[in-house]
Formats: C-alpha cells, sequence, structure tokens
C-alpha cells in the first residue's frame, strides 16, 4: 500500500493539546497523554501495583512518532513543510518550560548542594538544555540505579531521545516526503522502515549486552517513534466499528500488563517494550471504541493537557522532598507529591507552555535556546573557576566542604594512577629530612593520606623516606586475582612488583610504614605479602609499623552530614555509627596483620583506638568530619591518627638503630 499525499482522510489524527477546541482534536490521544505521566509518576512515588510505570516513557515516544509524522503528512500536503519550521514548532512547544525547570533546579540545588555536586549538576544541565542528557546518562549509571535516582536530571533522557527524533525524522522528511517525484517519497517509507527494523534489532541485543545504553540512546529508542509514526501514514479507516473496538480492546490490555507486570529488575527495554508501543500504537489506531470512550473522561483530558509539564516538575519535586527531609514519600507525604506535581504542571502549562505556544515566533524560540544555552555554559564555566562557588553555603555547611580536600597537598604529584602512571618525575617522591632514604611509606590511596604526618615525623627523626602509593593498589606481590581486591586497576599488578622487587633488592630501605583499605583485600593473600615484607625487614635488623583497619562510616561523610545539617537548618556536631558494626572489619583487619605479627618486628597503629569511644566511632566529632568521603579520613581524622602513629615510628626507629649498633 503506497500513501497518495493528495488523500485528506487522515488528517483528523492531527492533535493539538494546547487547542482541545480544535476539529482535529482527538480526546482519546490526549487521554493516553493522561495514563502515560501518571504511570510515570506512580512508578516514581513507588504507589500502587504499577511496577512498570517508567513505560509511560515509551508511551509518549508512540504518540509522539504518531503525532510527528501526522503533522508532517498534513504540511507536505499543503505545500508547506520545511525543516526549520518544523524544528521551531517543536522547541516552541517544550523548550520554554524546560529552561524553567532548569533554572528552578540549580536555584534550589545552590542552597545546599556540595561544590564537587553543584558542579556536576550544572554540567548535567547543560546537557539537558542542548538535549543530550541521554547520552550523559548512558556513560554514567543504569536509570533504575541509586546514584542515577539522585539527579534532579535524570528525568530529562526522554527529552533529549524526543529532540533528537525530532531532527532526525525532520530531515528524512524534508528529503523524502516533502520531494515531489513519487519515488523520493517511497524511499522515504522505505528508509524508515529499514531504521524501524535496525532500530529494533540493535534495541533487542544491546538490553542483553549494554542495557544501560539501550535504556537512553536514541538507536534503541527510534522503533518506537517510528511504530506510532507508521500508524499516521498508514491509517486505519477501513476497519469496522467491531474490529476497532476489540483492537482498542487488545491495546487496553497490553497497556494494563505492561504497568503491572514489568518490573525494573528485568532487562527493558528489549521485546518486553513492545507490549507498552504496540498497546497504544493499537489505541491510538483503533480512534474509537470503549477504549477511547474511557480515555475521553474529564479528570484524563484534564491531565492530558498538563501532561509535558507534570512530567517535567514530578522528579525534582520528588528529589527535592527527600534530600529535604532525608527519607522516600509515603503517606500523606506522596499524596501531597502528587498534589503537587499536577498543581505545579498546571501552572507551567498555564503560564509558560501556553503564552509561548501562542506568541512566540520561531525567531523568538531559537534566541530564547541559544540565550538558556550560553547562559548554561557560562554559569558552568564559573562554577568551575570558582570550585563550585562554596561561598553560596550557609556557615555550617563549609566544615563539610573542607573535609572533602585531600589533606596531602603532594598527592597529585607522588601517588600513582590508578594506571601506574606517576605525574611527577623518578620513581618515588621523597619525604623526611634531606638525608639517604632508608624508610618507605607503602600502601593505596589510604596511605597516600598519612604522606604529610610520616613525612613530619621522619623529619623529627632525621630520616627520609620514599612514597610506594597507588589508587587501589596494596602492597601485593605475583598474579592479582579475583577477589584480592588489587584486580580492580590494570596498572596494579605491574606497579606492585614493581615496588616489591625495589623494596627486595635495596638493603638500605630498612623501616616500612604500610597503610591501605584493608577491608578491600583478601586478608590471606594480602596477609602473606605482610608477613614477607615483615620478613625481609628482620634478616635486615628492620621494623614495620602497621597501619590497621580504619572503622566504616557507613555512608559518605560530607555528604550525610550535609544532608542532615540541610535538614536541620543548623549545625550538628556529631554523627556516629555504633561499634557493634564494625566487629567484622575489625577482625577482618587482625586477620591480616596477624602472620606479620609472629615475626616480632612489627608495630601497630589501630584507628579503632583513635576514632572510637565507648560504644561508637565518630565520623564527625566537635563539628568537623573525620572522613572525606565513603572510606578515606580526612585532615581531622588523620590528626587523631598523629599521636598514635608517631609513637609507633619512634618506637620502631628506636629498634632499628638498636639493631644497627
Amino acid at each position: 500500500m503506497s500513501l497518495r499525499f493528495g488523500d485528506n482522510s487522515g488528517l483528523t489524527n492531527i492533535v493539538d493539546p494546547g487547542n482541545p477546541s480544535s476539529m482535529d482534536f482527538r480526546k482519546d490521544i490526549n487521554g493516553l497523554r493522561a495514563i502515560a505521566v501518571a504511570g510515570v509518576v506512580l512508578f516514581h512515588l513507588q504507589v500502587g501495583p504499577f511496577p512498570g510505570g517508567f513505560v509511560g516513557v515509551d508511551m509518549f515516544f508512540v504518540i509522539s512518532g504518531f503525532l510527528m509524522a501526522s503533522i508532517a503528512r498534513r504540511n507536505v500536503e499543503v505545500g508547506g513543510f520545511s525543516i526549520p519550521g518544523f524544528l521551531a514548532k517543536r522547541m516552541q512547544r517544550i523548550y520554554p518550560a524546560l529552561a524553567v525547570l532548569t533554572l528552578a533546579c540549580i536555584v534550589w540545588a545552590g542552597w545546599s548542594y556540595l561544590p564537587g555536586d553543584y558542579k556536576h549538576l550544572a554540567r548535567v544541565a547543560t546537557n539537558a538544555l542542548t538535549f543530550r542528557s541521554n547520552v550523559g546518562f548512558a556513560g554514567d549509571v543504569g536509570y533504575f540505579q541509586p546514584d542515577a535516582q539522585k539527579s534532579l536530571f535524570l528525568h530529562t533522557w526522554s527529552l533529549s531521545v524526543e529532540a533528537q527524533f525530532y531532527l532526525a525524522f525532520a530531515v528524512v522528511c524534508g528529503a523524502t516526503w516533502a520531494n515531489r517525484r513519487r519515488q523520493a517519497k517511497v524511499f522515504g517509507h522505505i528508509l524508515l522502515l529499514t531504521l524501524g527494523v535496525a532500530s529494533l534489532a540493535w534495541c533487542l541485543t544491546q538490553s542483553i549486552s549494554n542495557p544501560t545504553a539501550a535504556f537512553y540512546l536514541f538507536p534503541a529508542r527510534a522503533w518506537e517513534f517510528l511504530v506510532g509514526g507508521a500508524v499516521a501514514v498508514f491509517p486505519t479507516r477501513r476497519l469496522t466499528i467491531m474490529s476497532r473496538s476489540l483492537l482498542g480492546i487488545l491495546g487496553s490490555l497490553l497497556v494494563i500488563v505492561s504497568l503491572v507486570y514489568i518490573d525494573a529488575q528485568q532487562p527493558y527495554p528489549g521485546w518486553r517494550a513492545m507490549l507498552p508501543v504496540f498497546g497504544i500504537a493499537f489505541i491510538i489506531a483503533a480512534e474509537s471504541g470503549p477504549a477511547s470512550w474511557l480515555l475521553s473522561v474529564v479528570p484524563l483530558q484534564f491531565l492530558g493537557r498538563i501532561s509535558y509539564s507534570v512530567y517535567l516538575w514530578h522528579w525534582p519535586l520528588i528529589l527535592a522532598y527527600k534530600e529535604r527531609f532525608g527519607v522516600a514519600p509515603v503517606g500523606l507525604g506522596a499524596v501531597g507529591l502528587m498534589v503537587g506535581s499536577v498543581a505545579f504542571g498546571w501552572i507551567s502549562y498555564r503560564y509558560i507552555e501556553q503564552p509561548t505556544r501562542r506568541s512566540w515566533s520561531g525567531r523568538a524560540v531559537v534566541g530564547g535556546m541559544l540565550t538558556a544555552i550560553v547562559a548554561g555554559f557560562a554559569f558552568s564555566g564559573v562554577l568551575s573557576l570558582t570550585d563550585g562557588w562554596p561561598r553560596r553555603l550557609p556557615e555550617y555547611l563549609q566544615p563539610a566542604v573542607a573535609a572533602m580536600e585531600n589533606p596531602n597537598s603532594r598527592a597529585d604529584e607522588c601517588s600513582r594512577n590508578v594506571d601506574g602512571t606517576k605525574n611527577s618525575p623518578g620513581d618515588f617522591c621523597a619525604i623526611g629530612a634531606d638525608v639517604a632514604p632508608t624508610m618507605m611509606l607503602w600502601g593505596d590511596s589510604f596511605a597516600d593520606r598519612l604522606q604529610p604526618a610520616t613525612s613530619d615525623i621522619a623529619k623529627q627523626l632525621g630520616i627520609s623516606g620514599i612514597v610506594a602509593t597507588e589508587g587501589g593498589c596494596p602492597p601485593f606481590r605475583g598474579k592479582v586475582f579475583k577477589g584480592s581486591g588489587a584486580e580492580v586497576f590494570s596498572g596494579c599488578e605491574k606497579y606492585a612488583n614493581f615496588v616489591f622487587d625495589y623494596f627486595e633488592r635495596t638493603p638500605t630501605i630498612n623501616f616500612v610504614v604500610v597503610a591501605a583499605d584493608w577491608q578491600r583485600y583478601e586478608p590471606g593473600y594480602e596477609g602473606d605479602v605482610l608477613k614477607q615484607i615483615g620478613q625481609i625487614l628482620a634478616s635486615r635488623g628492620g621494623q614495620m609499623v602497621f597501619v590497621g583497619m580504619v572503622p566504616n562510616p557507613r555512608g559518605d561523610v560530607p555528604h550525610e552530614w550535609a544532608r542532615r545539617q540541610f535538614q536541620a537548618g543548623q549545625s550538628i556536631p556529631e554523627m556516629t555509627v555504633p561499634l557493634d558494626d564494625q566487629a567484622d572489619l575489625y577482625q577482618h583487619g587482625a586477620r591480616l596483620s596477624a602472620a606479620a605479627l609472629k615475626i616480632g618486628n612489627v608495630t601497630v597503629v589501630d584507628p579503632f583506638k583513635a576514632l572510637c569511644s565507648g560504644n561508637v566511632c565518630y565520623t564527625v566529632k566537635d563539628s568537623v568530619p573525620r572522613f572525606s568521603d565513603t572510606d578515606h579520613l580526612s585532615a581531622a581524622g588523620v590528626q587523631q591518627l598523629i599521636p598514635a602513629l608517631d609513637d609507633a615510628m619512634r618506637r620502631s626507629f628506636a629498634a632499628v638503630r638498636v639493631s644497627a649498633r
């Protein structure tokens, strides 16, 4: 069947949600918008038996594909299709509300986001304004992962996919459908069909091998738009009334199954996306019947008209609630957010969508877009230059900002990167006194944090040392293996063996300070490596200072502390974790050091004694965080260790001197 563009019989398929009085307005499609946005909102609020509510986005894609193809058909038939005009109309519909939402999110985050988070948010905001946030999220974490759920702009991935479809579809239509030659129009149909099949095939394969990319990226979603477009291009006017009713009922059943039985634990989109996609396509194709009548009820019509703005505002409102109160909304909180989403959606529709749609010209839309994009990049640049503009935060949050800084000012210079490379000349950095090195600071990023303190103590003792630290790489020897912890970063094996060989062939090194995030490493194997180090040192009359297991704060301390203070609106001077929860870690550290301790030349520095008291371990004490993230000690945390480290190094060095006599 070929499409004759002189045939106007399908033009009543056009929907203008901003003009429900239009003779072309279809209430069933407006009702479908309401079902789609309700599914997404209920899913994000975890309300009702709708674990598949996120498929509402797929429904929007089908509806959009249908509308865009219908609009393109009408414009081609009257000889008025142009790529710039088509795209300007689309931007006139979606961009003003998006720009206002973006500004609101930036303002909200400015009250409480720590500098690094604020800089990241600004970058994500520019991605949203340039319709590439889906690409950014695809390179990050999956849509359903906890880290992704913390982004105010997570939901804009679908707007980016939609805008990418607008551009691709406009180019194809401009090159084929708008061409007066029949062959070009036929080629356009074939091209879109081919692209749709290729997109579906890519979606099916990538949903298994690379589900994050399949979820976010346009190539895996294009077929959903094109299914809707096919309904517009090939109208179903020849179907009987009974056939339309059955088609609408079948589509409704597919949509219900999608909402109730699909969930976030299953690979998606993949073949499961066919359920909501074809369900919506069948309902649109039916045009009339029981499904269409039900979709025409007044509440759905109201929600359908404001569905775009409701979608825009619902997620930032939910996330702002979680950030302010520290809990997921339930009960009255969830009801309040549903009402709030509709209220904000109506305000956005009434005072942003409608006025700009009626009065803004294409030139005004383009100018507004460019202004918003330039402003977004400029603001992101300012945040980069000001390190996230920390002074915007209240005074009680400033200690959280300071705690995130690495206390080792020479970290970039001395600590190896995770690929084993070093940012300064030479194999090692020197610390301590200006004499021949006899000491070594050895370990991963935990040892790196101790470099300033170790250097100061060594200088007081009149000795010099070298720094052998690499992030995620403990003292190690041989081949890394799964579960050792050392296999996480590719550069660890080569660098660790290089360091061990250097230590083994350098007899002047007779004093070693070892520190690491021991909870990450296998105690049997790593304990044996420590034993070997101790044995080599014993043969030289040397000593080892072993900095043991550091308590686990059970969360990102600066962020959690800042969040709690933001919720309270004031400083919270103390945060703790129960000591009982740390028993497994303490035993893990004891197993690591047990073999080396039997040699008799090992002194243990116990961070638990420095950071814990009574039944708790302090993550914040006297309004100062002792951790800079989820595990590393802050400058204040290191300060707590210095007395024990100083004592251990002095006693060990004294033992080395006695042995040397």
